[in-house]
């Protein structure tokens, strides 16, 4: 067993989190090698001065990171230096333990797809041309598959579609990576807002662009905040959700959209405009596409209207770039699944898109009432037609001491650090999603926990020695 003696009286943050911190440095730099095994608990609780409790549930913090792991009758051991990445990408493990509610996830809700598909495929079946379905496409897609995605755009408002102007991708998270493959470079700037969706940040990582953040309000993006960082950052793209924002369901207003657009043109800026939200609302806002269409790649996909698992999407961009994307595509994948494009397209014509969004717009119109009402007395961003919202919590409440606690009773939620560039500039709020679970009731009795939660103080279930 390890003499290791971590000191967090000068922490910076809940003693707890940093012991879990702690624990993960001396991991890193050898103290506490893989196979070490940890002191009990209560020892180290009366060797750091600090109580039972805090070392409970940093121990238990550690792991969650996948740090250390306990074996019954034989203690507390090290596993290793490379923690799981549960938090790091969003998307938390589908076997969620028994009474766990999972408001984390944003995701549409199931129960409609799955027919439509059925029906689908068996039509599909009864296609005497269904062996070109079985073939590469060496246009990365075929042409009734290009052009049912200028009609899907122009259904989105999309001015001017046109099937020499789309691109096929395997959902928007392939034609972001897709956009960045074609149009910048490793090192280069990209632009986003200080809170983004999480996929872009570890597309960033992972490719070696630098992330630069801009100022938003109640309103968005703030224009003087992206014409500064144009100037101080050189950048090559922004990316941005104009439509109900993720994570804080910010749906931009049209003046705002409109100077937007003007600081992208007068500083020759390529823009992202991610659209996957956009199906499920009605507004007459402009499309940043529509107003600069020549710097614009508009991107949109089934996978929050319809169905994930179609993993389909559609770039829109300027004519004269379409090849290049269409180049990244074939790097990356060569092709998105011809069969699923063929689905698609027949949901789009078909009529059955059309009642899976309305029934999408239908479900998540009860349970967004159902959880608004909950949270009447709190401070919560919301859009109608998101499937998520955004809860700023009140003092002294922090974003990962609140997620803690609705872990503990059985609440899973997303803090505010997993969707920031700089994690330690995060505000102490949460984004709660209605999707996952199964009925209204579940998500009321979610609510009312982290209602309870809210109203208790942060230190108040610790264990006092």
């Amino acid at each position: 067993m390890t003499n290791w003696l971590p000191d967090i009286s000068d922490a910076q943050t809940t003693k707890y989190l940093a012991l879990a911190d702690e624990i993960a440095s001396a991991i890193k730099d050898g103290s506490l090698p893989p196979g070490t095994k940890m002191p009990p608990q209560r020892n180290l609780a009366y060797d750091i001065g600090v109580t039972l409790g805090t070392v409970s549930r940093g121990y238990k913090e550690a792991e969650r990171r996948g740090l250390i792991g306990g074996e019954v009758g034989r203690g507390t051991f090290v596993l290793g230096n490379r923690p799981r990445q549960t938090d790091d990408y969003l998307i938390p493990d589908d076997d969620l333990p028994a009474g766990v509610i999972d408001l984390g996830r944003a995701i549409p809700i199931p129960g409609r797809a799955g027919a439509a598909l059925a029906e689908s495929m068996a039509e599909i079946a009864q296609d005497p041309n269904i062996d070109a379905l079985c073939n590469y496409q060496l246009n990365t897609g075929m042409a009734p598959h290009l052009e049912v995605g200028a009609t899907w755009m122009e259904r989105q408002g999309v001015d001017h579609a046109s099937a020499d102007r789309i691109t096929i991708t395997s959902g928007t998270q392939h034609g972001i990576m897709a956009c960045l493959m074609a149009l910048t470079n490793p090192g280069d700037t990209i632009l986003v807002d200080t809170l983004t969706y999480p996929g872009i940040i570890h597309l960033a990582r992972s490719f070696g662009y630098r992330l630069e953040t801009v100022a938003a309000d109640e309103n968005g993006m703030i224009p003087e905040a992206l014409e500064e960082a144009c100037r101080r950052y050189a950048p090559s793209m922004l990316y941005f959700m104009p439509n109900l924002h993720n994570p804080t369901a910010i749906s931009m207003p049209a003046d705002r959209r409109i100077e937007i657009a003007e600081v992208a043109k007068k500083t020759g800026l390529f823009i992202l405009e991610d659209d996957i939200w956009g199906p499920l609302i009605n507004t007459n806002t402009p499309l940043i596409t529509n107003l600069l269409p020549d710097q614009t790649f508009y991107l949109s996909s089934f996978s929050k209207c319809m169905a994930p698992g179609l993993r389909i999407g559609y770039i829109h961009g300027p004519s004269r770039l379409t090849e290049r994307l269409r180049a990244s595509i074939r790097v990356s994948c060569w092709m998105p699944p011809p069969l699923m494009a063929e689905v698609t397209r027949r949901w789009i014509l078909d009529g059955t898109g059309d009642e899976l969004i309305n029934w999408q717009r239908e479900q998540t119109t009860l349970r967004s009432d159902a959880a608004l009402a909950c949270l009447t007395n709190h401070k919560v961003s919301y859009y109608p037609g998101a499937h998520h919202l955004w809860l700023e919590l009140p003092e002294p409440w922090n974003a990962r001491d609140f997620k803690s606690r609705a872990e503990e009773r059985g609440v899973r939620i997303f803090a505010s650090d997993a969707f920031a560039v700089d994690r330690h500039k995060a505000p102490d709020a949460i984004r709660l999603s209605f999707g996952r679970p199964d009925t209204v009731e579940e998500i009321v009795k979610g609510m009312t926990i982290l209602t309870e939660i809210l109203d208790e103080d942060p230190e108040s279930n610790f264990n006092i020695l």
